[in-house]
Order: C-alpha cells, then structure tokens, then sequence
C-alpha cells in the first residue's frame, strides 16, 4: 500500500531545497502526489532526480488537479470498457492518460511547454500528442475511439462561434470540446469528462440533436476542489448508445462508497441512498442535490399531512421575475410573496425587507381564497421549504431558480383557514418576542429598573401584555388601537383596525409634511413638486388612499434626505433633531406597503358586498393583526423618545421658554403634566412634536385636533365651502364622533399651500 505521508515528505524536501536555489516560482507539487499515489514510490524518486523538475514543478499552479478518488474512478470507468484506442482533446500534465494506460492515445493541447513537460516526464511510446485542437481531428480524422478521457477547462468562453452541421455549439469551451470530442466515439465506447455541472435545458437538447447521450452523473461534492474552485463538479459519462434513464451519484474520498456506486453503475441499480445511485429521467435533472433535495422535501411534505398542490394555475395568480433595480421602484401586490432566485436569502412578503438586490427576486402573487402570503413565506423559509428551492436550483456555477422549475413546484399546504389559525398562534409568538426585545432595550437604557422589567419579564408567562406597547404611542393611536385591544367582537375589531390603519396614514404624513415644508428647508420646491404628483383637490376629501400615498411620497423623500451624507443633519434639524430610530420608523418603506395592502384589502372587501359570516370575520381579524404585528415591528419603539405635547401656560426667561405642557401618550386620559423648554414660543391651541433632550418643538399641520373638553383627538377628513369635518374614532355614538366648523386661517394656509403644489410639466416628444 502506498504511504502518503512518505510520499509527501519526499516532496516537501525537495521543494525545500529547490527553493533555495531556483529562480522560478514552485508550486505545492500536488502533481507530484498525484504520480507518487498512482505510479508508486520508485517513479515518484526518478522524477525527483530528474534535472528538470523545476520545469513541471513551475507549471504546478497552472495545472489543475483533481482529488485522488477522481483518478481512480475514472481508471475504473476505463477498465470496464478495455480500450483499444482513446481520445484526449485537452491534455495536460494532469490528465489520465499519463498516469494509466488506456491503449494507444491520441491528444491534442494548444500549449507547446504543457507537451513538452508531459512528454518529458510521462514518456510513453502509445501517446501522440498534437499541437492544436479537437475540430482537427473532427475534420481530417476517421478513428471512432473507444474511449475518451479529459479534463476539460472550467469557466473559460470561445473567442469565436462553433458549428457542426450547421448547430452552433454552446461558448463554453469546456462543453464545446466534449461535443465535438464525443462525436469520434465509436458505437459501444464512452466518454469521461471531468467538467462544470453545466447540465441546462440548450445543452441536454444539443446533445440529444447529435446523437449523444449522458450514460452517467458523478456528482463530486463541493470543497473537493479548493482553493482551485468551491462549486461542485461531475465526472460526465456520455455514449452513443440511447439510455432510457441516466445513472446519477455521488463520488468521494471513501473509497467504500466509490466501489458500491461503480457497481450500481455496471448493473444500472439504483440505491436506497440516493447519493449511491439513482437512475433519472435526464430531460427532468438539474444536479444530484437537486435531486437529493427534491426526495427529502417530498417525504417531509408527506409527513405534514396535507394534499399536494401545484403553485402555478392552482396557488399562483402571477409569477414573474422582478425588473426594477430599487426595492423602493417595485410595485407590490396584495397577497404576495418575493423568493429570491439565488442563495439562502428569506422569502420575504415586502420588497423593503428584501436583502439582495431586487432583480434577483421572483415576486408571485397569490390567490387569497387558498393561501396566504405571510403563512407561504414562513412555510418556503423552513427546512421543508428550503429543501423545496434547493431541488428548483439548476446551473454551473451560481445555482439558481428558474420560472420554468418554479412553475412546477408542488407544496404541501393545509386549507386557509386551517393556514390564518396558524398564524393567529405565529402572531401571539410574535408578540411575546417583540415584548421581551422591548424588555431588553429598556433594562439597558434604564438599568436601574431592573427589578419592575424582571416583574414584567415573569408576566409574559402569563398573558402578554400588547398593552404596554399601545400605552407607549401616541394618543391619536394608542386610543384608537385600545378599542381594538378591549373587545372580544371580531366585527369591531375590524373596523377599530381599519380606522387605527388610516389615522396612521393621516398621522405620519402629518408629521413629515409638517417637518419639509418649513420655510427653512432647502429641498422645499422638491417636496413641493413630489407632493404635486397627487391628483388635483385630493385634500378636499382625503382617503384612506389620499394619506396613504401622500405619507409614501413624504417617507420617500425624507429617507432620501436622511440617508444622504450631506442632507442628514439638515433633515434631522426640520424633524426637530430627533433619535435615530424616530427617523428610522418614518423612513421604513415596509410600513408604506402594509399600509398599501391594508388600504387594498379594505377596498377589496367592501367591493364583496353583504356582511361577512362569523368565520370569515375571525380570518379578516387574522390577517389584519398579522398586519399589525408587522407594524410593531417596524414601529418598535420609535415613539419611546418623542411625544406629542399640547401646551398649557409658559414663561419666557433668558430667551428661553418654559411650558407647562400635557403629553399626548398612550389611551387613558387625564393625560401626564410636564415641563419642557423650548426655544420658540408655543401656542395652546396647536400641537407639537419634541424629542427627549432637545428644546426645538415642530408645530403639527392642523390635520389633527385635541378636544380637550371631551378627552379626544379628531381627524381632519374634509372640507365643504367654508366648512371642515372633523372625525374621532374614539366615540361610538355619532353625536360626539365627528362635527364641522367653520375653517380657520392656520387650515386656510394648509390648503392655500397644497394647491399651489403643480403636477409637474410633460414635455411631448
């Protein structure tokens, strides 16, 4: 038995003294191993004290060596077929043919110094090596070989176009020399070749045009090939002879497993363990792991329990690849998910939580009577669903997903309603999770509340406290949202979060337009113009869809102020220099798309006309506190460092202000008193916005109302002549929800200011 601890001793000594001496740069001598581990001790010593050593030695890095077992194996295909005559169409040093005899050879290579370090040091008297390439032998030569062996080259492209027959051959040049080399074989010969996994639909159709056939996959594992390469790599057998099936494997370091699969291989038996033999449909294979991933997620699938169910034409309304370059340019669609082509990336249900580039997303859009998108994408991000995309990945070098494979998908999924009481338990999940990441930042903002947050830590045991969270928001929100909270009557939940989605909407535009359109914002004509893009009078009866648009067009803006080097300060400044994670809320493009697909489904549901029965309640209620959810995630704790403050008397001293002020916060009136300076005057009959630690408050657009005779916030919603509407959503009789008053100078100038906002000019070509 060859000793390889001995043979790789030799080898470093002499690399040892040849470094000391030798102006050439040597490599790693894994060509010397190779011909130590096949040709034997005594052959490795004659080479070693062969005077021009430094000669292969210098070539080492350039010469691509294959694991071992590579070798082996390929030797073992070779002895099954008894060669008489054998093709090598890419030979260099560490080509077969130079370590085993396959009968009498004929090769071809472009490089001069390779034959003449193959002829050096592999002298062999059956070997003719030609200077040149495959396509002369194709012309001039009329051997059928018994067998051909190669190497070929990894990722390297044609300089030129190649035709057979008129059939223009792939510009990988590795494939390309397989084909053309595969052509000579003779009727009952085979063809090895040490390649990429190139294995797409174009060139399994090209082979098939010639007459070619893959007898036989052998996958050999990734990492086989470092540092040279990381991808996976095959050892493709192909025939002239028609196979109804190819035999697939997987080759590697135990040469146990090797032994099994060549023999699975000489009795076209497939193993139990996939890896050890399978026979496939070859039109149907992308790669053994594919393969292997495909079995395992159909037996997972199995074990769930559910019925399969194709995702194109039965799941799927639409599925495309997406085009735009920004996640802020793609359009979203309700109900979708986007499931990224390449790599292990999450499937995501909105383009802002997206984290590689857009364009390597497919979005699908789903049918909302049989599957929701938020269960879809929890379900393609377990192991079961991961196992689903790796068995859809195909290509050489960046596996990745295609339509046609994505098309054909099948899953395993229980029915909607059975999939919304999944994600109600996932939501209560997500609230005890978002509670305790709260519980987490505030110990380490305020340490010494250690022992109330262990209290609250032990109470999330119990019953998790969502409470907290809506107490923590501003009291335009969190009184809307404790109506939600308080009621076990899911059509009214319904509508308290309905009405909680559009005072949001109303709630942050109010915010960013109050902040961008001070005089003293430089990018006010900016803002002026984006705000214009809206159709004309929108404001006289704002929608849902009105403040949802206009806070998407602010959000846009202010992100792009926020995020820029030189307009950051600028934009904290206008927002009254508040904490990162304020802006980092407002500027959080998932919000606008919830609030999108929430403004969609309202519609959406209205449109179906006639009540909803008890069951499709409980499922609306599912799917909006899933929404919600969603949106506490990106709201978090936002809020914890700003307030909304209506004032109640000052002093002005030393050219700063002193207010009493009431902070808006929470859903429970009498609200807190409190103190804050300020560096402007305030006045008792507006709101403010003001951020712990800082005394420059930003006075709110009128767009909202404190009442405080009746404990409540109402919302601007229309105007009429002279006459403006105002809503609270914290009354359920309609005598104290909503009423109209004359309009007044400061919602005069709003107006006066948002119809001065123009459409900006088209230029016809």
């Amino acid at each position: 038995m060859i000793n390889s601890s001995e043979i790789k001793q030799k080898i470093w000594r002499k690399l040892n003294n040849l470094r000391s001496t030798s102006n050439c740069r040597l490599g790693e001598g894994k060509i010397l191993e190779l011909i130590g581990a096949t040709k034997g001790i005594e052959a490795l010593d004659s080479i070693l004290d062969h005077e021009k050593v430094t000669q292969l030695l210098a070539h080492d890095n350039e010469i691509f060596v294959p694991p071992l077992y590579v070798f082996n194996f390929v030797n073992e295909i070779a002895k099954s077929v008894d060669p008489k005559s054998h093709l090598d169409p890419w030979i260099t040093p560490s080509s077969p043919c130079n370590f085993f005899d396959f009968g009498q050879t004929i090769a071809y290579s472009l490089n001069e110094s390779a034959i003449e370090v193959i002829n050096t040091f592999f002298p062999n008297d059956n070997n003719q090596i030609c200077l040149g390439d495959i396509s002369e032998e194709l012309k001039y030569g009329k051997t059928n070989f018994d067998l051909i062996t190669s190497f070929t080259p990894f990722g390297v492209r044609q300089r030129e176009e190649i035709k057979i027959d008129g059939v223009s051959l792939p510009m990988d040049f590795g494939f390309a020399i397989m084909i053309q080399s595969s052509l000579l074989l003779s009727e009952t010969g085979k063809a090895v070749f040490f390649a990429s996994p190139f294995i797409n639909n174009k060139d399994k159709e090209i082979l098939s045009g010639f007459g070619l056939f893959v007898d036989a996959v052998f996958t050999v594992p990734s990492g086989a090939l470092l540092p040279t390469t990381g991808m996976t790599s095959n050892l493709i057998v192909i025939t002239k002879q028609a196979k109804i099936k190819t035999f697939v494997a997987e080759i590697s370091t135990n040469e146990e497993s090797n032994k099994v699969i060549l023999a699975n291989y000489k009795a076209r038996k497939a193993s139990k363990e996939t890896r050890l033999g399978a026979l496939v449909e070859f039109k149907e294979f992308n790669s053994l792991q594919s393969l292997i991933a495909k079995k395992e997620a159909k037996e997972l699938g199995q074990r769930l329990g559910y019925e399969p169910i194709n995702l194109d034409g039965e799941l799927a309304l639409y599925i495309n690849a997406i085009k735009q370059t920004s996640k802020d340019e793609v359009e979203h669609l309700s109900n979708s998910i986007y499931l990224p082509k390449i790599g292990n990336s999450s499937v995501v249900t909105n383009p802002s939580e997206m984290r590689i580039k857009p364009t390597s997303y497919f979005q699908i859009q789903l049918d909302d009577t049989k599957a929701n998108a938020v269960y879809m994408a929890n379900y393609l991000n377990s192991d079961i669903g991961k196992k689903i995309r790796k068995s859809l990945e195909s290509g050489a070098y960046i596996p990745q997903i295609s339509k046609t494979e994505l098309s054909s998908c099948t899953l395993h999924l229980p029915d909607l309603s059975t999939q919304l009481t999944i994600i109600d338990v996932d939501n209560k999940i997500s609230q005890i999770s978002l509670q305790v990441e709260a519980l987490k930042r505030e110990l380490w903002r305020q340490p010494k509340k250690y022992a109330s947050i262990t209290k609250s830590l032990n109470d999330i045991n119990k019953e998790e406290k969502i409470e907290h969270w809506i107490d923590a928001l501003p009291f335009p929100l969190s009184s809307i949202l404790w109506l939600y909270y308080a009621t076990n009557d899911n059509s009214k939940k319904i509508i308290h979060l309905f009405h909680f989605f559009e005072a949001l909407s109303e709630f942050f535009s109010m915010i960013m337009l109050s902040a961008l359109i001070q005089d003293q914002n430089p990018f006010r004509q900016e803002v002026i113009d984006s705000i214009g893009a809206m159709h004309e009078k929108w404001y006289e009866k704002a929608s849902f869809g009105n403040w949802q648009t206009l806070a998407s067009i602010l959000s846009k803006l202010t992100r792009g102020y926020y995020n820029h080097k030189e307009k950051r300060e600028i934009c904290k400044s206008l927002f009254g220099s508040p904490s990162d994670s304020f802006l980092d809320m407002l500027t959080q493009s998932g919000i606008i798309t919830i609030l999108a697909d929430i403004n969609e489904r309202r519609n959406e549901w209205k449109g179906h006309g006639g009540l909803a029965n008890k069951e499709e309640e409980k499922q609306r209620v599912i799917i909006l506190e899933q929404s919600l959810n969603e949106l506490r995630k990106f709201i978090a704790d936002g809020f914890e460092e700003t307030k909304i403050i209506s004032p109640i008397s000052g002093i002005l001293k030393r050219g700063m202000h002193t207010y009493s002020v009431k902070e808006l916060v929470g859903a429970r009136t009498p609200f807190n008193e409190t103190h804050i300076e300020s560096s402007i005057s305030l006045d008792e009959e507006k709101l403010y916005l003001i951020h712990s630690d800082q005394c420059n408050p930003v006075e709110l657009l009128p767009f909202i109302k404190f009442v405080e005779s009746k404990g409540a916030v109402y919302f601007y919603t229309s105007i009429k002549s002279n006459s403006v509407t105002w809503v609270s959503y914290h009354y359920h009789s309609d005598s104290q929800s909503a009423f109209e008053e004359e309009i007044n100078d400061d919602l005069n100038k709003v107006f006066a200011f948002l119809e001065s906002c123009k459409k900006p000019t088209t230029v016809s070509r």
